[in-house]
Formats: C-alpha cells, sequence, structure tokens
C-alpha cells in the first residue's frame, strides 16, 4: 500500500528531459518563466522585472537550464552572478517548480526540492543539516522538499531532509525539523512580556 503522507508531499517538479528531446529544457524554462510572472502578478507585482526578487529566479531560471544541458561552468558562473546581484543563494541543482515568489532575495537560500507557486518571505530559507548528509527524500542528500503552494513567512528556515506538504504555511522565524502534514500551519511559540523590561534606564 502506497504512502500517502509521502506522496501528497511529493512535489509536481519536471524530471530531467529525455534523452535525444533538445527543446524540452528551453521549454520547460519558458513555461516555469511563465508560471512565475503569473504568480507574482496575483500577488500584487504587475511589474516584476524591476524587482530584484524576480531577477533572482530569472537567473536561477537560467543558471538551471545550463545545468540540465551540461554546461556546469555556465550554470555555476549564473549562480555566482546571482549572489552577487540579488544577495539570493539558490544552487542550479536545486529543483524548483514555476511559481516562485521571492520578492526580498537579499538573505535567502533555497537549496533541495520547492513546488508550484511556492513563495519565500524576507531571508525565508531550506536547506541541509550536517548531521544528516546522506539522507534524501527527493530534493537531493540532507535536502528538504516542498509541496505546491507552500508559503514561508520571514525568517521561517526548513532544514534536513524533511517533507513539507501541499499548502503548508510555515510562520516567521520557525525552524522545521521534522515532517508538515498538508496544509498545515506552523507558527513560533507565543512571545510574552517579561515584567521590568520596558522602562527607561
Amino acid at each position: 500500500m502506497p504512502d500517502t503522507a509521502r506522496a501528497t508531499a511529493e512535489p509536481r517538479i519536471d524530471r530531467a528531459p529525455m534523452p535525444g528531446a533538445r527543446e524540452r529544457p528551453w521549454a520547460r524554462t519558458r513555461a516555469a518563466l511563465r508560471d512565475d510572472r503569473a504568480h507574482w502578478r496575483r500577488r500584487g507585482w504587475p511589474r516584476a522585472r524591476f524587482a530584484r526578487g524576480y531577477h533572482a529566479v530569472w537567473l536561477y531560471r537560467l543558471s538551471r537550464y545550463a545545468h540540465e544541458r551540461g554546461w556546469r561552468v555556465t550554470a555555476w558562473l549564473l549562480w555566482l552572478v546571482n549572489g552577487w546581484w540579488t544577495g539570493a543563494d539558490i544552487p542550479p541543482s536545486s529543483r524548483i517548480a514555476g511559481g516562485l515568489f521571492l520578492p526580498y532575495p537579499y538573505g535567502a537560500v533555497i537549496a533541495g526540492a520547492v513546488g508550484r507557486d511556492a513563495a519565500f518571505g524576507v531571508q525565508a530559507s531550506i536547506g541541509g543539516l550536517l548531521k544528516e548528509p546522506d539522507s534524501d527524500v527527493g530534493g537531493g542528500p540532507g535536502l528538504p522538499v516542498l509541496g505546491d503552494g507552500v508559503v514561508l513567512e520571514a525568517g521561517a528556515l526548513v532544514l534536513g531532509a524533511v517533507r513539507v506538504g501541499d499548502g503548508a504555511r510555515l510562520g516567521p522565524r520557525v525552524v522545521v525539523l521534522k515532517d508538515v502534514a498538508r496544509a498545515e500551519t506552523v507558527m513560533p511559540q507565543p512571545w510574552r512580556a517579561l515584567p521590568g523590561r520596558g522602562g527607561a534606564a
């Protein structure tokens, strides 16, 4: 019997092209860019081409295309340009489906696999843990997998070989180290005021 939890969390990310299909990587890149622009418009950014976050997404798409074609030096040069220009760290080995929304790219790290229409807040990041270098749930060794429509608020982190289900929402400054179910909302601990800390010295 298939594991339904793993099936719902698996993002529908395009796989590697079939041998001999020379046009497929570029067609897939163009389709992803169209989905990116559509998601940005839905979120109130009709002129996304002027936003540095959209530049980060665009440069990632080009580096991913070069990576798929086997132009590894070009791919990693585009990754370096992306980090220099936008401050985002999105390796070309990451697999990100169309519709990536990244309005404030500085300090963001996206290493792993991401489904369609994901949204990343300020300095929201996903990546690996040194203690799990060999575990692979589909995003790469030690890297997470995000489903479709996942939202990461400002400062949210997803670390390690974990799965985040479709439609999940991770609150501000949440650190996720284990699987998150489909459509689940994860919020940080409620804050509390400490007595005597608010007065002037």
